[in-house]
């Protein structure tokens, strides 16, 4: 194989709302290249890109596949992202790796909630784009009606470079705008649109056609090109990829007008300067994406930003500051790798068995220091509390979803304070059945599944003053003494906690007076009304008294404890509960039902906005009317609405919400 150049190397995303055949089109692709001996198929669980047993079993994309092959001298690499909302991080760090995308739409079902969302993602990281309107040998597809659905939302920048040949009733192949025009009905006028489209991004080539001037093809392509390349026009293509027609016109297309891995400047820290990556001569890498695979153990997968790096090469992770070996470099066509010798700066790559490595890291020579703005993944929506059904389960568990966190950039875990349930946090209850999934397939652990428990606080809503408590015990020998006298006082919500000693001549030891307050905090972490944490109150210590030789440390901070326990119960304590900021993308159409039902779960509709098609709806809702929200709002929108929370403060529950906890807790 000849040696590869960066000008040789087209970095490429496939990017769609799940369903829409990106798949199905990358399978046509690598048949029609000659990548592949046959054209793989999803129901028969042979797809290159497809290869995880989540993935067979669902038969979806859930992991950002890499796909290398090449075409007629290029060298493509070609990442099948995932469509479902669900795997939104796979998209947001493949993207790093590169310089186009293709963007499918389906002809029957056309723009939806995630295509929009990948458009935005590829938009924000000014990637060129390129449409392919998929499955139009599909029933009820239209070609006429969906290339008018994405001008709506995308401009008129949107040209057709082909459109289906329907002559026969049904789609046969492709006529070229700028070939065919004979065949095509209104050819003369899709042409002069297209033509002028294109010179109106470039003003040399606008005054030679308004001079009469008769534009060459190859100026129009190296017109389009550079529009492409700076977001002026958005090329579209029809396919039928299941026929494999479009294929070969649309691998042309690629091969003609996408970007080489150097054209569009990557800009990157160095010295707390932004630099371009095209100025550092050393070895840098970006890595996109982690995977644990039962046979290597463990995969990185990583996009050369500037240098080069060679099998047995050694680099520095700069988040973890190791340094590392690269044993072997793969080139990689889905799950198959093979050896190579070594890789330059543009390449897409897999390194095998190294441990301690995240997506979004930055690895580096030792001489090269380089950071890269950091990737603000969205929060997970969906949790659930697990528990390992056996003891030897419990001490593996910790093991094996650290390592599925350090994979997944949406997936969290953490051991919450209060309740102390292990609690895992993902996209989507699909996202933590294929976790669950996962632990027992690989790790061979099973658990047992509960809802998490909402986590509530408690708190005063008026004070208490001079409330005392005198803490005694004799038992034989050296008996405990303390007497503490407290004020307790509720304080502005989100202040937590204050302690304000106001002992005067003395009368407790200096030494015991921390005790009291370390009492009064363990008393609060415990909870009195229902076993919640206690939050914002202010104890003053006003008072007490000690024992020449019975007080002592733990007797003073027993005395703080049940002081406070005592003073806490004559301030009319009630519960407060989690509210989070909430923003919902749906269909126009479903906006109504979006807002009422948020009124139900005692939410307030803080703003609405229209963007395109789309309605957000923003909101301040409890967390615990919305812990099933997910799979609700799926069905409220037929699969179209998405929603994003953060945690944004804590408030009291109606009375007769706060009864139905305590009663709970109480059972």
């Amino acid at each position: 194989m000849t040696k590869l150049n960066g000008s040789m190397i087209r970095n490429i995303a496939l990017l769609d709302h799940e369903g829409a055949g990106e798949t199905t089109l990358l399978e046509s692709m690598l048949h029609v290249s000659g990548a592949t001996g046959r054209m793989g198929h999803i129901p028969e669980h042979n797809t290159v890109s497809d290869f995880d047993p989540d993935e067979i079993e669902f038969e979806k994309s859930f992991y950002c596949s890499t796909v290398s092959f090449p075409y007629k001298g290029l060298h493509f690499n070609c990442l099948d992202v995932p469509g479902s909302p669900d795997t939104i991080g796979e998209a947001m760090t493949g993207l790093h790796a590169v310089e186009c995308a293709l963007v499918c739409i389906d002809a029957v079902d056309a723009i939806k909630v995630n295509t929009r969302r990948m458009w935005r993602l590829a938009s924000q990281r000014h990637i060129p784009r390129i449409i392919a309107i998929t499955r139009l040998d599909a029933d009820n597809a239209s070609f006429a009606a969906v290339l008018e659905m994405i001008k709506a939302e995308y401009g008129n920048r949107c040209i057709p470079l082909y459109v289906p040949d329907l002559s026969s009733g049904k789609i046969t192949g492709l006529l070229s705008v700028l070939h065919d025009t004979d065949a095509i009905d209104g050819g003369d006028a899709i042409y002069n649109q297209i033509v002028e489209a294109i010179i109106e991004t470039d003003d040399t080539l606008m005054e030679r056609y308004l001079e009469g001037e008769s534009i060459a093809e190859l100026d129009l392509l190296k017109a389009l090109k550079h529009a492409l390349l700076h977001g002026g026009l958005f090329p579209v293509i029809p396919t039928a990829a299941q026929q494999e027609i479009g294929t070969q016109e649309l691998l042309d297309l690629l091969a003609e007008l996408t970007p080489a891995c150097d054209d569009i400047e990557r800009m990157v820290y160095q010295n707390e300067e932004l630099v371009s990556v095209a100025d550092i001569k050393g070895f840098s890498a970006y890595v996109y994406r982690t995977a644990s695979d039962e046979f290597v153990s463990r995969i990185s997968y990583a996009r050369i930003l500037s240098g080069s790096i060679s099998a047995h090469g050694a680099f520095i992770n700069r988040r973890s500051g190791k340094s590392e070996k690269a044993g072997h470099i793969y080139r990689v066509i889905g799950k198959k790798m093979s050896d190579i010798k070594s890789a330059v700066a543009g390449d897409l790559i897999a390194i095998p068995r190294i441990f301690d490595m995240h997506a979004g890291d930055v690895l580096t020579d030792s001489d090269t220091e380089i950071s890269m703005d950091t990737t603000n993944f969205p929060m997970p929506m969906v949790s659930l509390a697990i528990k390992p059904k056996t003891h030897r389960d419990e001490q593996k568990i910790g093991e094996a979803l650290h390592e599925m966190e350090n994979d997944d950039r949406t997936f969290h875990v953490h051991t919450d304070a209060q309740t102390k349930d292990l609690i895992i946090s993902g996209m989507s209850g699909l996202h933590l059945k294929r976790v669950l999934k996962k632990l027992e397939r690989r790790y061979k652990i099973n658990v047992e599944v509960s809802e998490p428990q909402v986590p509530y606080m408690e708190t005063i809503t008026r004070s208490a003053h001079k409330v005392e408590y005198t803490h005694k015990k004799q038992s034989g020998g050296a008996g405990q003494f303390g007497r503490v006298v407290i004020n307790l006082e509720p304080m502005e919500r989100g202040k937590g906690y204050e302690f304000v000693d106001q002992i005067r001549a003395g009368v407790i030891d200096q030494g015991f007076r921390p005790a009291v307050d370390k009492g009064a905090q363990a008393q609060m972490q415990e909870g009195i009304l229902a076993g919640f944490p206690v939050t914002d109150v202010r104890v003053t210590l006003l008072d007490g008294k000690t024992h020449s030789v019975d007080s002592k440390e733990i007797a003073f901070h027993t005395a703080g404890s049940q002081v406070f326990k005592k003073a806490f119960l004559e301030c009319k304590p009630v519960l407060l509960e989690p509210v989070v900021k909430m923003e919902v993308t749906t269909p126009q159409d479903h906006i109504g039902d979006i807002m009422g039902d948020i009124n139900a779960r005692r939410g307030r509709i803080l703003a609405t906005d229209i963007k395109g098609s789309a309605a957000i709806v923003m909101s301040e809702v409890p967390l615990a009317e919305i812990q099933s929200y997910q799979a609700q709002l799926k069905a409220m929108t037929s699969g179209e609405g998405s929603y994003t929370i953060e945690f944004d403060h804590y408030e009291i529950m109606p009375p007769a919400l706060q009864k139905k906890v305590l009663a709970e807790k109480r059972r």
